[in-house]
């Protein structure tokens, strides 16, 4: 009895070795005569991250027909949550489909008439992810219309934290003045004097002449919001006696005029002194438009001026988005001060100071 058995187990252990030889492993037996003839199937995720909501894009080869009256079911770990049959978008189509097996995870397509062997697709929506990072196997089985398995895969999803990318650029500004030619001109206004970055010299003003001085702007930033430049003075021209040039239009002294229009002589009336003479600017960056309650100088196609206050700062230069230094109206723009003197304008020498601010937003 004793060398029955051993001849028993050794003829075992043989068939045992030689099936591991053959096939790398045991085989096990066919369930219900499934074999595993699905073919190339992967599920793509729209978003691998824990728990976020993420679409799942079955692509597949059947190795048999299905026949009408058999079904499709992908069957989801119940890690998976929201799994729903009204998101799902059946390889040949909702019409030819019966709702899901909610219940149990899985979603299920019948057919209506036969489906041959071929490459399909099969999208579900709005699937919540697990809260946990780990492989998560999805079952794909193919069934005939009694039931009967006909083949089978596993697909494999990996759900893991995103990996969060970082970087740091570093902000930059760089906003010069330069003086101007007394050559060149300004939303067509002939610049009368040459200046310097410091120095704006309108010279002897002559009664009932205008004269202007010119100035250029120049501003590099990679500020994601832009920038503004604003100009202000600290009061107006004014001389030794307390005399003053008054801003533009005829304003009393500390007002100046807050909407651009076009030029205008003093009106020189007596013993109103603000009427004498007066000072106003204009400039030709065309992106002033887009700035909220700024003045558009020059998009109406005539030079506009407006007079500064001594108190607000002025905006003469915008852009909303980073700037390259040159770009006319993005990172380069003239500003123009015109004065304009009548017979009643007091003597005296004549000077006020010209404050420029350039405020990026990052």
């Amino acid at each position: 009895m004793k060398t029955k058995t051993y001849q028993k187990a050794l003829s075992l252990f043989t068939i045992i070795s030689m099936m591991i030889m053959i096939y790398g492993f045991i085989p096990l037996p066919r369930i219900a005569g499934a074999v595993d003839s699905i073919t190339n199937a992967q599920d793509l995720l729209s978003d691998s991250d824990l728990g976020m909501v993420s679409s799942h894009t079955f692509t597949f080869h059947t190795g048999t027909t299905t026949p009408s009256g058999g079904y499709w079911d992908f069957d989801f770990p119940a890690d998976f949550t929201g799994v729903a049959f009204a998101n799902a978008d059946c390889a040949y189509g909702n019409a030819n489909a019966t709702e899901s097996l909610e219940a149990g995870n899985i979603i299920r397509c019948t057919w209506g008439a036969d489906q041959v062997s071929t490459t399909s697709q099969m999208v579900i929506t709005d699937v919540t992810n697990p809260a946990t990072a780990n492989y998560y196997t999805i079952n794909i089985r193919n069934y005939d219309n009694n039931d009967v398995l006909l083949e089978r895969i596993q697909v494999m999803v990996m759900i893991i934290d995103d990996v969060l990318m970082t970087a740091t650029v570093d902000s930059t500004l760089n906003f010069t003045i330069s003086g101007v030619a007394n050559t060149e001109s300004v939303n067509g206004i002939n610049c009368d004097q040459t200046t310097t970055s410091t120095s704006t010299p309108f010279g002897t003003l002559v009664v009932n002449a205008t004269t202007t001085v010119c100035q250029k702007l120049n501003v590099t930033t990679n500020a994601d919001a832009g920038y503004t430049v604003t100009v202000e003075q600290d009061h107006e021209l004014q001389n030794d006696m307390g005399s003053t040039i008054n801003s533009f239009n005829n304003s009393q002294d500390g007002t100046g005029s807050t909407t651009a229009g076009q030029w205008q002589p003093p009106t020189n009336i007596i013993d109103v002194e603000n009427t004498y003479g007066h000072m106003g600017l204009t400039s030709d960056d065309q992106d002033l438009s887009t700035g909220t309650g700024y003045n558009d100088f020059y998009n109406s196609g005539d030079a506009l001026y407006a007079g500064l206050n001594g108190t607000d700062p002025m905006p003469i230069m915008h852009h909303t988005g980073p700037s390259d230094g040159t770009t006319a109206s993005i990172g380069e723009a003239n500003v123009a001060y015109s004065a304009q003197i009548a017979s009643l304008q007091e003597a005296g020498d004549y000077e006020s100071t010209l404050t420029y601010i350039c405020t990026p937003t990052f």
